[in-house]
């Protein structure tokens, strides 16, 4: 479960912010949060080999006789160690460009948006915030009827919105208002109908990596 950023009380306020959002239209708004969109095994093993080779530089640099059975060892025994920690921490950031990141972000997205069911709402009016935090990115999807309406910009207001209460630490805050401006929008184009049901649930969405992702 995502964890380093919303608490359980942050959890259970945007959740509400959802449920007041959908009282005024007959559109659905999910959140999911994601601690990571890909597993990036590609920028761990070259963070671990551009640190063996670092390793190796430092100990050929030091004042001491030199073998290539101890080469050897420290080049197996610092990938080794680097290539785990690399698995645990941010630090393979570095090695990835942002321009691959933002596409994963926005596949991961694009998958989530499929797999809550927001595509089979009534109107095509379901919207999607996705929050990816190891790639501190964003991504807005409104399904075709809304997104006819609205177009790229107002979710990029969203997303920005989100962006900058999570930068002043008001994630919760930033993330609830951008639900509201969702549901003033979804309201102003598809009102709520006397037939109106939930069809999906409002609670935060966690988003797992699928250990088989690149």
């Amino acid at each position: 479960m995502p964890t380093k950023l919303l608490t359980e009380e942050d959890r259970t306020a945007i959740a509400d912010a959802i449920s007041r959002a959908e009282k005024g239209t007959s559109g659905e708004i999910a959140f999911a949060v994601a601690d990571s969109s890909a597993n990036y095994h590609h920028a761990i093993l070259v963070g671990a080999m551009g640190g063996m080779a670092a390793a190796t530089a430092v100990y050929l640099l030091l004042p001491t006789s030199h073998t290539i059975a101890l080469v050897l060892w420290v080049e197996l025994v610092s990938f080794a160690l680097l290539y785990a920690l690399l698995y645990r921490v941010p630090w393979r950031r570095w090695f990835i460009p942002a321009q691959e990141m933002d596409r994963r972000t926005r596949e991961a997205a694009f998958l989530q948006f499929y797999a809550s069911g927001l595509y089979r709402t009534k109107e095509s009016n379901g919207v999607l915030i996705y929050l990816s935090l190891f790639e501190r990115r964003v991504v807005v999807l409104g399904d075709r009827g809304i997104h006819e309406k609205l177009g790229d910009r107002h979710w990029d207001e969203v997303r920005d919105g989100i962006i900058s209460g999570i930068k002043a630490g008001r994630a919760r805050e930033g993330i609830c208002a951008a639900v509201g401006s969702c549901g003033a929008a979804l309201a102003r184009y598809f009102p709520v109908r006397p037939d109106d049901v939930n069809e999906i649930p409002n609670a935060v969405i966690d988003r797992p990596v699928n250990p088989q992702a690149p």
